[in-house]
């Protein structure tokens, strides 16, 4: 039975104390953390330091008292109402109560974290290294960080912290943009996670197959493929299924096993020959040495999505935010370093040339950087996975998909139904063109990028005095400086899709506002037999903190 705390003004005076106080007849009804409340709550520990976790920590009222219930001398009141015409006792907790988490993920973790959704190993800049040799990469990778990475990791570290809920940036466009550009932000959310989760799998096997090869001179068959890309689904989704604390532990030792060889190997180069570095291509390929780079520090976001889990938001998202900062920077530039060392003639620098210098500094080396490979790759899907899982779990329980994908694991707390359904979406289309997958994902992801940037930015107006534990420095002219190169690039990288992806996406937009209208009638005409509506709540605001 669906029970609520309504809020209601009181029609006297004084203290809650000296006289009972009367619920006015105008109801609204809560369900989350409203920021135009006037009412000020405390939080009840230094975790919870948000508004809307200071909401939920109230205290349930007993039936007893709850006629006289006040907050920190504040004169509503509150008292139980059946929203679903069942009975029930009082002392029942409001809506929002079943999101509430088990907050396991520390600054630590988060930090080694978001290293694998952000990073997850240096393989793949060794094209950057082709395009324009090893001066601009070094330089790139020692101040693109800050530049570039470090604008979406302070939006994501203020909105998390603001609305500190899992969903992430579901909930962000919704509350900061509205519910249709909350509508079409959800799917092509989801359009995107579906696209990216089945490359992790090809990937994984990918490199096993490479390292069997270069190591073993090993053959794979189809067969053999096909149980290596299921073994790593069967991980990852083991993984998710018990919860995050599984996920983050990881994702510690996963990037520590990951990183290791790469801190290793300057140590291990014979002659230093620091004149490589200065090394610049004659003619600058800069758009793949751009669209490389760039890509490189993509996935801050990610973090949003298990905010409900971490601990002490306002200071564990910026120190995860330094931690992974360090490990990003020594992920690229170490073996840049050392290995433009070793093959300073970065013309011939490709795919897999990391393990082939690893390979030639010392056999253990290059052994271990092919195994880095695999790991980061297995680490980098089961991050995504986690982080989507909940995406895809707060549309759903914001009514713009079946409720079955809002069901939670109870005792894990998971979503499993989100888990297994992008378990099974990824085993169907991990036989499809990998490229292809690639091309929709990187469309979709800038489109939802520029939502969230966005939505930032009006929140910042529209809701100027909702407490934020951490705040982008600077205030208003500090979300426009972080907001503006990142939306100029985002929108130009999809003015450069071909016009096929165009097609495809576009079509793809058309049908989900299409879906959108169906949608939105029929929550009208929901809400419309609803009880509810002879009550003066008829319209349902999902995200926005209210029933109003």
């Amino acid at each position: 039975m669906a029970r609520k705390k309504q809020a209601a003004a009181t029609s006297a005076t004084g203290s809650a104390t000296d006289r009972p106080t009367t619920v006015s007849s105008q109801r609204s009804i809560r369900t989350r953390f409203d920021s135009r409340d006037d009412t000020q709550f405390l939080p009840p520990s230094s975790a919870d330091r948000s508004p809307l976790m200071a909401w939920r920590n109230v205290p349930t009222p007993t039936s007893g008292s709850l006629e006289h219930l006040t907050l920190l001398g504040s004169p509503k009141g509150y008292e139980e109402i059946d929203v679903d015409g069942e009975g029930g006792s009082p002392g029942n907790q409001d809506e929002g109560a079943h999101r509430r988490k088990t907050r396991t993920i520390n600054h630590i973790t988060l930090g080694f974290i978001a290293y694998f959704a952000v990073a997850a190993g240096p393989f793949g800049v060794e094209d950057a290294v082709r395009a324009a040799g090893a001066y601009p990469v070094l330089l790139a990778v020692v101040i693109l960080p800050f530049t570039w990475g470090l604008p979406q990791a302070l939006m994501t570290a203020e909105l998390s912290t603001m609305i500190d809920e899992n969903g992430g940036y579901i909930l962000w466009v919704r509350r900061g943009l509205g519910e249709y550009a909350g509508w079409v932000n959800a799917f092509n959310s989801i359009a995107s996670n579906v696209c990216d989760l089945p490359t992790y799998p090809v990937l994984f096997c990918s490199y096993v197959e490479a390292f069997l090869a270069s190591g073993y001179d090993y053959v794979m068959s189809d067969a053999e493929r096909w149980i290596v890309k299921g073994t790593a689904l069967l991980f990852v989704f083991a993984a998710n299924a018990v919860g995050m604390r599984a996920v983050a532990l990881a994702s510690v030792g996963m990037s520590l096993f990951v990183l290791a060889p790469f801190i290793l190997e300057p140590m291990s180069v014979e002659t230093f020959n620091l004149a490589t570095w200065g090394s610049v291509a004659p003619n600058i390929n800069w758009s793949l040495f751009l669209s490389t780079i760039l890509w490189n520090y993509q996935g801050w976001d990610s973090l949003g999505c298990v905010a409900g889990e971490v601990k002490d938001g306002g200071r564990t998202y910026p120190i995860a935010i330094v931690i992974a900062m360090v490990l990003i920077t020594i992920n690229y530039a170490f073996p840049v370093a050392a290995g433009i060392m070793v093959e300073s003639d970065f013309t011939v620098w490709h795919e897999g040339m990391l393990e082939t210098i690893a390979m030639t500094i010392a056999p253990w080396l290059g052994v271990w950087v092919g195994a880095a490979a695999v790991v980061a790759t297995l680490g980098e899907f089961n991050v995504v996975m986690a982080c989507s899982s909940r995406a895809l779990w707060a549309t759903a329980d914001y009514k713009m998909l079946p409720s079955f994908l809002a069901v939670e694991w109870e005792r894990f707390g998971t979503p499993i139904a989100a888990i297994v359904f992008q378990t099974c979406t990824t085993a169907l289309l991990m036989s499809f063109s990998f490229e292809f997958l690639v091309v929709l994902d990187t469309f979709f992801n800038n489109l939802t990028l520029l939502l969230e940037f966005f939505a930032f930015l009006r929140l910042k107006y529209v809701e100027k005095d909702t407490a934020r534990p951490f705040e982008v420095p600077f205030g208003n002219t500090g979300a426009w400086a972080i907001t503006i190169p990142k939306v100029i690039v985002l929108s130009g990288v999809l003015v450069a899709q071909s016009s096929h992806v165009w097609l495809f996406c576009a079509t793809f937009n058309v049908v989900i506002s299409m879906a959108y209208l169906l949608w939105s009638q029929y929550q009208r005409r929901s809400q419309a037999a609803s009880p509810l509506k002879s009550d003066n709540s008829a319209k349902m605001q999902y995200g926005t903190g209210k029933l109003s």
